[in-house]
């Protein structure tokens, strides 16, 4: 079996890192990582020619050109579905809501604004209109709607959204318009939808010859396909969630606090992007999604395996990435499984192809679960952006989409080693006209710490 030794380098020794992270010393480290953490990729000879990582080389906003590519595709699927106005609201998948309480997925993907927007309304005419609060005012964000010509409007109150949304609506001739309501129910892991019910009942009352309508798959499908543009930024967000693995290589050892571990890499990828982590869940002995996205006050012990769900962010977007390592010499069964789990990654990779659905290719996946005695259909499949897309295997959720190239998802099989916890190696990839290209440049190989 292969180890992976690798030097990721932010100008602190390990012994430094270790305790001033532990001493609660976060605000002291940050300055050496702000000014080196993007040396993490000097680790391999594919990312040696990458150009440091740090907030100032990342893009601040999106292009014009990309906004109007999401309002033109939008407007082509409303014709289609013929609705006059969407009706957008506030979207936070469950796994948006552990990590990023202020992320408003549809909202935020139609405006091109993180915060502070609230609702959406978008006719298939004329400017789109955001809603805020006060505190938009003299912020970047409000610049920002003005110069794409969004109207932005004010609620009168804190939380009190149906009268401005009434108002706009009616200046908008829409009283006999066909609405399509995109949280209403069906969105992805929200299937009771998450629209205020007395915003929803009042604007229904103030309009009652308009026809509304639950059309809760109509924005998520259109994000599945990604511009060259928005490809762009996943990878750049990749690269930071390797960053993160990096920081994980160089504090993770038997005998350290996960909490350690956890900071050292938040750290690394806050100070490459200037962005908060999507994700970043780890655990030794269970899925790294156990340890919900926080750190934890446990000690590490030897021969225990390390997963994580690491995912840096760029413009709000997020790429997961997973490296599991054993804490400690290799042994038989975690040589055997941690291959024939990257033996799967490739060969998942391979089937990725324009055309075939989710289903047919994470079969390929079911047939190496069930050799190992497991069950099929595992959720291995997290589809890249904002956080409130599908994550699917193949049943379930979004099994019957057909993949086409610009889509982006993290392919993560897991498989379970008796007593030590699960091996998790996994990347995102982007589909292509030809197969599946990586976005991340870290050698994948078995790896040890010990």
């Amino acid at each position: 079996m292969s180890i992976l030794r690798c030097r990721f380098d932010y100008g602190l020794s390990r012994r430094d890192l270790l305790h001033g992270v532990s001493a609660g010393l976060g605000a002291s480290l940050a300055r050496p990582f702000l000014s080196s953490s993007a040396r993490a990729a000097a680790s391999s000879p594919q990312l040696q020619a990458i150009a440091p990582l740090t907030p100032a080389s990342m893009p601040k906003s999106w292009s014009i050109e990309e906004m109007h590519r999401r309002w033109q595709i939008t407007r082509q699927r409303m014709k289609e579905s013929q609705l006059d106005c969407l009706l957008v609201s506030q979207h936070h998948s469950g796994e948006m809501i552990a990590e990023r309480m202020d992320g408003d997925a549809d909202v935020e993907w139609l405006s091109g604004n993180s915060l502070p927007f609230k609702f959406v309304v978008f006719p298939f005419e004329g400017a789109m209109t955001a809603f805020s609060t006060g505190q938009v005012r003299r912020t970047p964000e409000e610049k920002m709607a003005a110069d794409r010509g969004i109207d932005l409007r004010i609620a009168k109150g804190a939380g009190l959204w149906s009268d401005a949304i009434i108002d706009c609506l009616r200046e908008k001739n829409m009283a006999q318009a066909r609405f399509g309501v995109t949280d209403l129910a069906n969105s992805p892991r929200q299937p009771e939808g998450e629209i205020s019910y007395t915003t929803y009942d009042r604007i229904l009352k103030a309009f009652p010859q308009a026809k509304f309508e639950s059309v809760g798959d109509l924005l998520w499908r259109l994000k599945l396909v990604h511009s060259q543009e928005e490809i762009a930024v996943l990878e750049r967000a990749n690269l930071v969630s390797e960053i993160g693995i990096g920081a994980m290589m160089e504090t993770a050892r038997p005998g350290v606090i996960q909490r350690v571990v956890w900071l050292a890499m938040f750290n690394a990828m806050l100070n490459a992007s200037g962005e908060r982590p999507w994700r970043l869940s780890i655990r030794t002995g269970a899925g790294g999604n156990s340890a919900l996205n926080r750190p934890l006050e446990e000690v590490m012990p030897a021969g225990q395996i390390l997963t994580q769900e690491c995912s840096g962010s760029v413009l709000g977007y997020g790429s997961q990435v997973n490296q599991s390592v054993l804490l400690g010499p290799a042994t038989d069964d975690w040589t055997s499984m941690s291959e024939y789990c990257l033996e799967t990654f490739h060969a998942v990779v391979a089937a990725v192809v324009p055309g075939k659905s989710i289903h047919d290719v994470l079969g390929v996946y079911d047939e190496r679960l069930v050799a190992k005695g497991e069950k099929p259909g595992g959720l291995i499949l997290h589809f890249g952006g904002l956080g409130d897309l599908p994550r699917t295997g193949s049943i379930g959720e979004a099994s019957d989409v057909v993949l086409e190239p610009g889509m982006v998802f993290d392919i993560k099989p897991e498989f379970p080693v008796k007593g030590r916890g699960v091996v998790q190696i996994g990347d995102s990839v982007v589909v292509t006209e030809k197969g599946a290209r990586r976005l991340g440049k870290r050698d994948m190989k078995p790896t040890t710490l010990a």
